[in-house]
C-alpha cells in the first residue's frame, strides 16, 4: 500500500470547519500525516482539536518554499498592476506545487485536499496495482491553458478536466515539472515568478493558472501510464443544506449517494439555517479583518 501525506493550505475562514473535515479525513482516508499550511501569526486561532491532533502538523506558509512568501507574490502581482485580492488564490496553488521540493515532503506521493471538503465514505486513492487516481471533471477555462502554453509549450490534451477537490501528487514528477518551467524563456528568476509573468491580462481573466490542470496535463503528456482516471460522485454545493452546521446524520444520509461533499462558507441554505449561516459568515469575515488590522499595528 502506498504511503502518503495530506497537504491542506488553509485560511482563517476555514479554521473552525477543520474540526469536521479532519475527523472525516481520518475516518475515510489513510494518510501518514496531515500538514495544515497556514499563516504562522494565526496558529493560535486554530481549534484545539487540530493543534493537539496526533496526525496534524501545522506549517508556516512562508517557510515552505525558499524565497516565496505571501508578500513576495503580492509584490509581483502589484508590479503587474493586478488585483491584490487574488494573491491568496495563487499563493495556495504554489504551496501545493512547491511542497514537493520542501523538507516536509517525505513520501513519494502527497495528497492535496480542500479545507472545505469532506470525504463521506472510504475512497481508494490508488488502484490494486499501485497506480494513483486522477478524479476527472468537465470544467474548461481557456486562460489556464494559455498560461500553460507559455510556460510549458503545452495546450489542452485531455477532453476532461483535472480540477477536483483533491489531487494526488507524485513528488518526483512535480519536481520535474518545476524544472521544466525553469527551462522556459519566460522572464523570472523562480518558477513561481515565471508562472505569474505568463498570466493572461487580468481584464481577460483574473484567474489564469491552475496547478491541477497543469500537473494533470503534464502527466498525461510525459507519464501517460502512471495515473488512472476515474469519476467520483461529488456535491459541490452541499452547503446549501445546512451550511457548515451540517449534522453527522445528514452527512451519513448523503454518503449513500455521494463520495465527497464541499461546504463553501458563502452557500446560503433555506430558512432558518440561511439566517444562521449569514451571520456566521459575517462574523468570520469581520473577525478576519480585525485580526489582519491587529497584525499590522
Amino acid at each position: 500500500m502506498q504511503k502518503y501525506n495530506i497537504v491542506i493550505p488553509v485560511v482563517y475562514k476555514d479554521y473552525l470547519f477543520l474540526n469536521k473535515s479532519i475527523k472525516y479525513i481520518c475516518k475515510y482516508l489513510n494518510p501518514v500525516k496531515i500538514y495544515i499550511i497556514t499563516d504562522e501569526k494565526m496558529y493560535r486561532f486554530l481549534p484545539n482539536f487540530i493543534r493537539n491532533h496526533p496526525q496534524c502538523e501545522i506549517l508556516c506558509e512562508d517557510a515552505i518554499i525558499k524565497d516565496m512568501t505571501f508578500i513576495t507574490i503580492q509584490q509581483i502581482l502589484k508590479q503587474q498592476g493586478r488585483t491584490h485580492t487574488k494573491v491568496g488564490w495563487y499563493f495556495q496553488q504554489f504551496l501545493k506545487i512547491g511542497f514537493s521540493c520542501s523538507q516536509f515532503c517525505t513520501t513519494d506521493y502527497y495528497l492535496s485536499w480542500d479545507a472545505d471538503t469532506i470525504p463521506l465514505r472510504k475512497i481508494d486513492l490508488f488502484d490494486k496495482d499501485g497506480h494513483p487516481y486522477f478524479t476527472m471533471k468537465s470544467e474548461y477555462h481557456k486562460p489556464y491553458f494559455d498560461t500553460m502554453e507559455r510556460i510549458l509549450s503545452m495546450g489542452k490534451t485531455n477532453p476532461s478536466s483535472y480540477i477536483a477537490e483533491h489531487m494526488m501528487f507524485n513528488k518526483k514528477i512535480v519536481c520535474e515539472l518545476i524544472s521544466k518551467i525553469m527551462e522556459s524563456d519566460v522572464k523570472g528568476d523562480t518558477w513561481f515568478e515565471k508562472i505569474l509573468n505568463s498570466l493572461v491580462p487580468e481584464e481577460i481573466s483574473p484567474f489564469s493558472f491552475s496547478e491541477f490542470e497543469t500537473y494533470g496535463t503534464y502527466c498525461y503528456t510525459f507519464h501517460p501510464q502512471l495515473y488512472k482516471e476515474r469519476h467520483l460522485f461529488g456535491f459541490r454545493k452541499a452547503g446549501l443544506i445546512q451550511g457548515r452546521f451540517v449534522s453527522d446524520r445528514i452527512l451519513a444520509n448523503l454518503a449513500e449517494d455521494v463520495d465527497v461533499a464541499s461546504f463553501e462558507i458563502y452557500d446560503c441554505p433555506p430558512f432558518p439555517w440561511g439566517i444562521i449561516c449569514h451571520y456566521y459568515e459575517k462574523f468570520i469575515h469581520y473577525k478576519e479583518l480585525f485580526l489582519r488590522k491587529m497584525r499590522k499595528e
